[in-house]
């Protein structure tokens, strides 16, 4: 620890107790809203395997488990962790006292960190996307209206907002969605980076779940019980005023499946009438 505490230092072995050599280390390049928290805990239950949430929030350190942030200051660690961000995620990964070690990265993050780990040959990828782009705008305004960005009972998850819709404002926001993930694929590309893609209704799969995990090194995926619980109705248009604007937007980006959001195609033991619902 620095002075007082509040900062990181290169940490030796056994400087936290059980510091370890990281074998396998693993980005989750994902998007507020896109499930990225529910795979996050999955990833963090997995047997020795570290999964920090967002290191590197823009107003906050969210240091993983192994590094309990009591008595921390967090201006100090940001302004740390801002000073070299890269070199903070060294610290921060050489602390770990697992072999698996990952955080996941959002916009807005720092570009610095996300460019080092796409060209650096020891990270490996995971891609989190919302293919349903009106599902993660409904439960992007439906957190900031409540301030419930994750909800751990069914109780918790309801009631929801009857939510406004301007289709300028969603078109516009679509097409920063889109230019976010088409850039983390291009980039991916272009540096010769394999990776692992995951849609959110494939969450719902164990089977796509173990693949993650042995995709960041896991050989024998455990179960763990998440509590999590979906925001409002999967019927997204119920979650809008304006019903009738909300179709026309969608019916000019030829995207009016998005007005249900389905389980996934390979979602097991889901009954053929509850699909045609």
């Amino acid at each position: 620890m620095g002075a007082g505490g509040d900062c990181l230092t290169d940490p030796s072995p056994g400087s936290n107790g059980a510091a370890m050599a990281v074998q396998v280390k693993t980005v989750l390049l994902a998007h507020a809203r896109s499930g990225s928290t529910m795979l996050m805990e999955y990833l963090d239950a997995q047997p020795d395997t570290s999964f920090a949430h967002e290191i590197f929030h823009q107003n906050k350190v969210h240091l993983p488990r192994f590094m309990p942030a009591a008595g921390k200051d967090q201006a100090a660690l940001m302004a740390e962790r801002d000073a070299d961000p890269v070199a903070f995620l060294a610290r921060v990964a050489a602390a770990c006292p697992t072999s698996n070690f990952g955080f996941k990265w959002f916009r807005g993050h720092s570009a610095q960190v996300r460019d080092h780990v796409v060209s650096a040959p020891d990270w490996r990828v995971l891609v989190l996307y919302r293919e349903n782009f009106l599902a993660l705008f409904a439960s992007q305004r439906t957190a900031r209206l409540t301030g419930r960005y994750i909800a751990r009972s069914p109780a918790a998850a309801l009631p929801s907002p009857v939510l406004s819709f301007s289709p300028e404002e969603f078109l516009h926001e679509y097409d920063h969605y889109r230019r976010y993930y088409d850039g983390l694929i291009a980039q991916c590309d272009q540096a010769g980076k394999p990776f692992c893609l995951i849609e959110y209704k494939d969450l719902s799969n164990a089977a796509f779940l173990r693949n993650a995990a042995r995709y960041i090194g896991v050989t024998e995926p455990a179960a763990p019980e998440l509590v999590t619980f979906k925001q409002g109705s999967s019927r997204l248009l119920r979650r809008f005023e304006d019903q009738d604007l909300v179709r026309r937007t969608l019916d000019g980006l030829n995207r009016m499946h998005w007005l249900i959001e389905e389980d996934g195609f390979f979602t097991p033991n889901l009954p053929v009438r509850a699909q045609a619902s």
